[in-house]
């Protein structure tokens, strides 16, 4: 939950400088290999989601409305209009919940230390990555830590100095190449799968326990590989999402008992239900409401 509070405070960043209707045009990076916010996140967390403005706005305002205090409807608005899409990694568990972030958005980054200053009781130091010739500034307020390595991306969270490394050995890439595959980067799959997210909410879970059983309420052990799924407004029902689901099992005994634990969980009468290969699961059109989901991300 606290960890959820810090995703807002860091909105709340996009805030300050929206509150003084100072509006630059971003700059674009004079580089080969264009960097994308997704790219900052590392392998290191159990689950992942792509929140696009397009797929649900009222999700993201609720983040502000319920975690930044002292916001007016119109501070909220201005925000939002500066966020494209936010990408989270989180590890949750009994005693506490860590977040890493990265924000694709519209910042004007010459604003920011008027904004993020002592005075309004921010910290700022330089970091400097290894064996690199440039530096980024980290601001602090308490036990929020952020930084804006360029005008389009914001990031905050666990190992932010490494974020900020991973971004710059990015600006260091001559070629033209989609984007740097090394050892702490998400998989292929998933790193497309929640890339291209644009008018749905997208997850990917490679530790999908802790997540079904917060979903459903169950304690579910389905002897699972990883989790894909995605969430969008349902057409018909304003007030509930169709929730989809790739399972992949470790076998194919797995997915036949774990098939009848969700079908008991979900009830999923009218959801279509496929198996593309013996240890893959796909779950379509679950309906399920928008509270519930906005709960399982304690908004």
């Amino acid at each position: 939950m606290k960890k959820l509070n810090l995703f807002l405070l860091r909105l709340s960043v996009i805030f300050i400088f929206s509150l003084s209707n100072i509006f630059f045009s971003c700059k674009t990076l004079p580089q080969a290999n264009q960097i994308q916010a997704l790219d900052l996140l590392d392998n290191q967390s159990g689950f992942y989601i792509a929140v696009p403005k397009n797929a649900d706005s009222v999700l993201l305002k609720r983040v502000l409305q319920n975690n930044v205090e002292e916001l007016s409807e119109k501070d909220i608005d201005t925000i939002l209009e500066r966020i494209n899409k936010v990408y989270m990694g989180l590890n949750r568990s009994r005693k506490n919940t860590s977040v890493q972030l990265a924000i694709d958005g519209n910042i004007p980054s010459q604003f920011i230390p008027k904004i993020l200053n002592k005075k309004r009781g921010w910290e700022s130091s330089a970091f400097r990555p290894e064996a690199s010739n440039r530096s980024y500034q980290i601001y602090k307020n308490q036990d929020l830590e952020l930084s804006f390595p360029s005008s389009s991306i914001a990031c905050s969270g666990r190992d932010l100095e490494n974020m900020l490394s991973t971004y710059d050995s990015y600006l260091n890439v001559t070629e033209a190449v989609d984007r740097l595959i090394c050892d702490s980067s998400l998989q292929n799959e998933a790193y497309d799968y929640l890339l291209n997210a644009v008018d749905e909410i997208r997850f990917f879970a490679n530790k999908p326990q802790s997540f079904l059983t917060i979903l459903t309420g169950t304690s579910l052990d389905l002897k699972l590989l990883d989790v894909y799924g995605s969430f969008r407004i349902d057409p018909d029902f304003e007030n509930q999402y169709l929730l989809n689901f790739k399972f992949n099992f470790k076998n194919e005994k797995y997915l036949k008992a774990g098939k009848v634990l969700l079908k008991l969980a979900f009830g999923l009468t009218n959801s279509e239900i496929e198996n593309p290969s013996s240890n893959e699961l796909i779950i379509k059109n679950i309906h399920i409401s928008k509270e519930q989901v906005y709960k399982i991300f304690v908004l």
